[in-house]
């Protein structure tokens, strides 16, 4: 119950911190490096590239959080559908970051075997937005079943996005 009245008492001071620009449903489209570890292991190179779209909903639950859902693939063949929340936070001068989690959907192709079809999908991006709204970021995120499977190697993902409004 405390924490309950803590976090009523700090609402007030924590909403105002959502990013401006998280008032319109917008579509981003990212590109980046698909398991960045192998990519920094000893051979000096990488598994995959990928590339993806996501829908961003305004920020407009409860704290400041919106919906977000997407499709990613890499040229392995994998790809994955993820549903989540994000919750942005202004940094002031049109930056934000962004942490957000989702419930993926996986399937492996020829690419790296994350252990099951169900995949957690945790990251963090932070983003430049201009005044038309539109935004350039850069995130960061990890792609792991949480041990629902005896296998849990996980993969970690850094692109690049830019996203645009969708209407007006």
């Amino acid at each position: 119950m405390r924490r309950v009245l803590v976090l009523l008492l700090l609402l007030p001071w924590v909403a105002p911190l959502a990013a401006n620009a998280e008032d319109r449903l917008s579509l981003g489209l990212n590109v980046g490096i698909f398991d960045t570890a192998a990519w920094l292991d000893d051979k000096g190179d990488f598994d995959a590239i990928e590339g993806g779209l996501t829908l961003r909903w305004p920020a407009t639950l409860v704290w400041g959080i919106g919906p977000m859902a997407g499709i990613s693939a890499n040229d392995d063949g994998a790809f994955w559908l993820y549903a989540g929340l994000r919750r942005p936070f202004s940094l002031g001068g049109g930056w934000s970051v962004a942490p957000n989690l989702a419930v993926s959907l996986y399937e492996e192709g020829d690419g790296k075997d994350l252990g099951h079809v169900v995949e957690f999908r945790s990251g963090l991006e932070l983003a430049f937005t201009c005044r038309s709204g539109s935004a350039v970021g850069l995130e960061f995120y990890h792609l792991s079943n949480a041990s629902i499977s005896d296998v849990n190697p996980g993969s970690n993902s850094l692109v690049v996005f830019y996203s645009r409004p969708l209407g007006r």
